[in-house]
């Protein structure tokens, strides 16, 4: 039967465990990152990288190849979280930064479609803490709350939105957010004596608009 090493045997054996272990997935990350250039690749190059990423990101999003559009995303955002190092930081954080505002905002988009809405929240916060004026975010993030029965954090959120869009420059958005309010005419007749405050708390202020 085995035992378990005690005393400074086991101690020698344990910390040899250990150090194997980590030897080991340093060896697997190193792979990892050679695998996908990021060491070999200068600041510019894993930029321009993620960009490639996102863009076929996107292509895959058009084409209803959700699964694979989450994949070139989260690739892009691997590439554009690496990039600069610890030197070259600053040099690239405000247009890294930009750009993963915009890919977490596409994949809530992504989870949206599939109906995720937890992730979907998720997405949207993280773009929201990257870029807190990103309208679409917000809208989306407002989708999520409802799909979820949250009406009261939805409320402020497509007011915000409306708020931002007065003359209904932003056509398509300007479409989306009347779909969700249809959805909330409709939700009303089941919601209760708390929820039907908010929504006519909401609707009292996208009439004053």
């Amino acid at each position: 039967m085995f035992q378990t090493p005690t005393g400074q045997a086991g101690f020698q054996t344990r910390e040899y465990g250990q150090r194997a272990f980590l030897a080991l997935f340093s060896l697997f990350f190193q792979s990892f990152l050679l695998e996908t250039n990021l060491i070999t690749m200068t600041p510019q190059e894993t930029f321009d990288k993620g960009m490639v990423f996102k863009a076929e990101g996107n292509e895959a999003f058009k084409n209803q190849n959700y699964k694979e559009a989450l994949g070139k995303y989260y690739n892009a955002i691997l590439h554009l979280k690496t990039v600069g190092g610890n030197k070259n930081k600053e040099q690239f954080d405000a247009k890294s930064n930009e750009q993963l505002a915009l890919i977490y905002n596409n994949m809530a988009a992504v989870s949206i479609k599939q109906e995720n809405w937890p992730r979907a929240t998720e997405n949207c916060k993280k773009s929201l803490e990257l870029n807190s004026n990103n309208m679409k975010a917000k809208f989306r993030l407002a989708q999520s709350y409802i799909r979820q029965k949250d009406l009261d954090k939805a409320e402020p959120l497509l007011t915000e939105v409306l708020k931002a869009n007065p003359d209904g420059n932003n056509a398509c958005l300007d479409s989306a957010v009347k779909q969700e309010m249809a959805l909330f005419k409709k939700q009303t007749k089941s919601m209760d004596g708390k929820e039907k405050l908010i929504y006519q708390k909401m609707m009292s202020k996208m009439n004053q608009q």
